[in-house]
C-alpha cells in the first residue's frame, strides 16, 4: 500500500503487508512447522506451500527440534493442517 499525504510537502509513506503467520502440520511425519507464508496454493486434493523464518516442532510433544530459512512442501490435504497463528 502506499499512501502519499497531499499537504504536507515530501512525505510518503509505504506500509509492508503484514505477514501470515500458520501452523502447518504434517500428520504422516509428526512435525509442525510454524512460519511467514511466502506462497499457498490449495486445490480440492492438496495443499502446496512455502514458509519462511520456520521452526520446526514434533507434533505429538509440541517439543522444539530445529529451525530453518525456508520449506516448501506439497502434500494431500489429507495428511495436512493448518491454522492459522495469532
Amino acid at each position: 500500500m502506499l499512501t502519499i499525504n497531499r499537504y504536507r510537502s515530501k512525505q510518503l509513506t509505504m506500509t509492508k503487508p503484514a505477514q501470515r503467520k500458520i501452523y502447518l502440520t504434517d500428520v504422516e511425519l509428526d512435525l509442525t512447522f510454524f512460519g511467514v507464508v511466502k506462497f499457498i496454493k490449495e486445490t480440492d486434493a492438496e495443499i502446496n506451500v512455502t514458509l519462511t523464518d520456520v521452526k520446526v516442532y514434533e507434533y505429538s510433544s509440541s517439543n522444539y527440534l530445529y529451525a530453518m530459512e525456508e520449506f516448501s512442501l506439497k502434500k494431500p490435504k489429507a495428511v495436512i493442517h493448518i491454522e492459522e497463528a495469532s
